[in-house]
């Protein structure tokens, strides 16, 4: 609960002052105080759907190039999670291989992994409201030996509960293309 606190904060405060605001355009009758009160209600769920996000290293221009080059140490393999997409772009999405937390991305940014060849279990969800908000997402895949595995998250939108949508890429050169625009998050640990 505490995480939250300083969104509903930031939503009072801006209630507030959109409320007072208000006042010189409605200068009469209760109008002021429900724009007042519409304001605030938004502006803390937004804040509070971003409580989750935390500060995630930018890797620099020559890490990511090496990255790029897809090209694993011998007898590892590499995993490529990217993030892409509008709905809820800012909420930090927290990704986990096979139980260890390895970094959050928000879109568009993707992140790189070195481990072990063979199965693994890749979970993400979202931190703060956004959380409770949509469902884990899981998916399974098969880490190939001196190879690559590419992944992409997107989030759908539910009548009531969001849910995670996974896109394997299999092609190297589309993957590539792919992740070049992209910013990339720096995954701690940088292998599992």
């Amino acid at each position: 609960m505490n995480k939250y606190i300083p969104g509903i904060v930031i939503g009072v405060v801006v209630g507030v002052i959109f409320g007072f605001m208000m006042t010189f355009v409605f200068p009469e009758g209760p109008a002021p105080i429900g724009y007042g009160v519409g304001a605030a209600i938004f502006v803390a769920y937004i804040a509070s759907n971003l409580a989750g996000n935390r500060k995630v290293p930018q890797a620099s221009g020559a890490e990511k190039q090496a990255a790029l080059q897809m090209q694993p140490p011998a007898g590892k393999s590499q995993l490529y999670v990217y993030r892409e997409g509008f709905v809820a772009k800012l909420a930090g999405l927290n990704l986990q291989l096979d139980g260890t937390e390895f970094a959050q991305l928000t879109a568009p940014k993707f992140t790189c992994l070195v481990v072990a060849p063979g199965p693994h279990t890749l979970t993400c969800g979202f931190g703060g409201l956004a959380g409770p908000q949509s469902q884990k997402g899981v998916y399974e895949f098969v880490a190939p030996a001196d190879g690559v595995a590419v992944v992409g998250i997107g989030v759908k939108m539910g009548l009531v509960v969001g849910a995670m949508s996974f896109t394997p890429i299999t092609s190297p050169d589309a993957a590539k293309m792919k992740l070049n625009g992209m910013p990339m998050a720096v995954a701690s640990p940088a292998e599992i």
